[in-house]
């Protein structure tokens, strides 16, 4: 048995469940600064003073889990984040759209008979007809525009394989194109944000899967994830072509004051097998935890009364020791610094 090398698998699955999913330029905490420095220049500090977003507060007491329940909640969110809401079509049939779009773009490209077809392993689990009713019922913008997305990575993928000479290289790009053609769509997944305008529709959509209905708290997390797509993509502030362009928006919610939700939704057992966990958000639980404590640190510095800041209260304690273990270098790091300038930090 080799040893070294189980550890080494352990030690890699870990950090990718702990871990951030991307790469952050600079390191963790390089980009954290340079990234919540972006953010202030953006937005000012206004959303530092305000307080952080308690779950215990900000989820009302007679939560249900309904889409009502749950659609009042994504008008909460927007309200708190001064988010217009009025142009967002707010949903939570998500995978069964995904689906219908998937099975639209089969059926074209089987109807067109284009040449890349010979190789294409999409897979269609509707028909047209649960297509077409699905789009009766008010998801048309939606299901157009992710079917066009979805025919041309397709015809992407099959021309990629079709073009590819070395027998090596081909094996491997059918091997990846395999694992989406035998995924569903949108797989791992809890919500998205579509930019409808692109498909000649007003408006954005944000949907979520029906499976985070129940959890208040995940729907929270979910959604001011996606609000940041509104406010970064949506009104162009940021290229979304960016390496870290999903953690920046990950961050935009912790700087709106949803640290607490994201934090702790981080890592959250899969549904139905409690015993296997599954890493949700882009930062992953270190990246959240990190960023938690940067901004903790950043409102602190706005009123310095006290040696070392107020952590949020209702963190999950994993979450709470490695925020509290970074929020503690920081405050270090600084003292040290306004001693070597003569000002000791208040």
């Amino acid at each position: 048995m080799n040893l070294i090398g189980a550890w080494r698998r352990r030690r890699r699955d870990r950090e990718r469940l702990y871990g951030p999913k991307v790469v952050l330029p600079g390191g963790p905490e390089q980009w954290m600064e340079d990234s919540l420095d972006w953010l202030t220049g953006r937005f000012g500090v206004e959303p530092l003073r305000r307080p952080p977003v308690l779950p215990s507060v900000f989820v009302p007491r007679g939560y249900d889990g309904s889409e009502q329940a749950a659609r009042e909640l994504c008008l909460k969110v927007c309200a708190w984040m001064e988010v217009p809401d009025d142009r967002i079509r707010f949903s939570f049939r998500m995978d069964e759209v995904r689906a219908a779009a998937r099975s639209a773009a089969v059926h074209r490209l089987n109807a067109e008979q284009c040449p890349e077809v010979a190789v294409s392993g999409l897979r269609a689990t509707m028909t047209m007809a649960e297509v077409a009713a699905l789009a009766a019922a008010g998801f048309e913008a939606e299901i157009s525009v992710l079917a066009e997305r979805e025919l041309r990575a397709e015809l992407q993928r099959s021309t990629a394989i079709l073009q590819e000479t070395n027998l090596d290289r081909r094996a491997e790009l059918c091997e990846r194109a395999e694992a989406i053609w035998s995924a569903p769509a949108g797989g791992g997944s809890r919500a998205c944000w579509v930019d409808l305008r692109t498909g000649g529709y007003e408006g954005t959509a944000v949907m979520l899967s029906a499976d985070v209905l129940a959890d208040p708290a995940t729907v929270v997390a979910a959604i001011a994830h996606e609000l940041g797509h509104e406010v970064l993509w949506g009104y162009h502030l940021m290229d979304r072509q960016r390496r870290d362009a999903e953690a920046v928006t990950d961050l935009f919610a912790v700087f709106h004051g949803f640290g607490i939700f994201l934090a702790n939704q981080a890592v959250e057992p899969v549904r139905g097998r409690r015993e296997t966990l599954q890493s949700l958000g882009y930062l992953g639980e270190r990246g959240a935890s990190e960023a938690l404590a940067a901004y903790c640190f950043r409102r602190h510095l706005l009123w310095p009364e006290s040696p070392l800041p107020t952590m949020p209260t209702e963190l999950d304690r994993p979450v709470q020791a490695r925020t509290f273990a970074r929020l503690s270098v920081m405050v270090a790091a600084a003292e040290i610094a306004s001693i070597q300038e003569g000002a000791p930090l208040a």
